[in-house]
């Protein structure tokens, strides 16, 4: 990270030209430099409160009213100056945020031409500008990636750090388990321990749930939410409920079931009906539908 970055007062002691000849030195050489050069040479074109002379100037009491008054507008102009330059900061170092909601599905654009499809229930978000200097892009939920050619291209979530070596793959970053399958190319991810650093290739993922780490065999081609079904292997039911609220926004009420039962199948994003007697019905769970105040209560 730049030091216009980590340090609050860099872009003040610029302004007011209290950096060190290194400082200067190095901060020039920033590909940022240019813009906020612009940014300061346009605040400076900001007219100052006009000051009212009085026809005594002449004496000295008023002399020194004068001088105080000029360091004072001396002073405002250097912070208003400053002020633009850390509110075009702010701006400068945002993020831009993608969201869906339940049972919603968003394709994006990345600068760089990537692509990605975000699942239900998902948040990515990435710095606004500068970003092809630092392609990292933060996930919450789940989404499929296509990535262009190039270095440097990450997917950072809870879990740890997803680097691309390859084109396409999918992440599912969800409180009960995380997934990664690698559907093109290479992937390599990193988790928080120094141990957790695995190489995926095409056909091959991991999954991590209870902190148990496991390695998966995705079928080559789209991940199966991405043609409105999910599936499941050896699921607990209580992940396959919070999938249907991903789904469905549909809310549960469980009345002490035992939500610990493992399900192997799969419901579609269609038809509520549907997935819930192809997901609690062969697991043995009745079940009554509150269609008017959206709720399925465990019987």
């Amino acid at each position: 990270m730049e030091k216009y970055q980590s340090d609050e007062t860099f872009l003040a002691r610029w302004a007011a030209g209290e950096l060190s000849p290194e400082e200067l030195a190095e901060f020039e050489q920033s590909e940022a430099f240019k813009d906020f050069e612009r940014i300061n040479q346009e605040s400076q074109k900001f007219s100052a409160p006009p000051i009212n002379k009085e026809n005594s100037l002449i004496e000295v009491n008023e002399k020194i009213v004068f001088d105080k008054k000029r360091r004072t507008l001396a002073r405002w102009a250097i912070a208003a100056s400053v002020s633009v330059l850390v509110t075009a900061s702010t701006l400068l170092f945002s993020s831009k945020t993608y969201t869906t909601s339940y049972g919603e599905q968003l394709s994006i654009v990345l600068p760089d031409g990537s692509k990605v499809r975000l699942n239900a229930e998902s948040k990515l978000s990435h710095k606004r500008f500068f970003w092809l200097n630092d392609k990292k892009v933060n996930l919450e939920g789940e989404g499929f990636f296509i990535v262009e050619k190039g270095d440097g291209f990450r997917v950072a979530t809870s879990y740890g750090i997803t680097s691309v070596l390859g084109t396409k793959f999918n992440i599912r970053a969800r409180p009960k388990r995380f997934t990664v399958d690698c559907f093109e190319g290479k992937v390599e991810y990193v988790g928080p321990s120094v141990s957790d650093h695995y190489i995926l290739e095409a056909g091959t993922g991991l999954q991590i749930s209870d902190g148990k780490v496991e390695g998966t065999n995705p079928d080559i081609g789209l991940p199966s939410w991405m043609n409105g079904i999910s599936i499941f292997k050896d699921a607990t039911l209580s992940e396959v409920i919070d999938e249907i609220q991903i789904q469905y926004g549909v809310a549960f009420e469980t009345n002490n079931k035992n939500l610990s039962g493992l399900f192997s199948g799969s419901f579609i994003h269609s038809d509520l009906d549907k997935a819930l007697r192809s997901t609690l019905v062969p697991m043995g769970i009745n079940y009554q539908l509150d269609a008017a105040e959206w709720v399925v209560r465990l019987q």
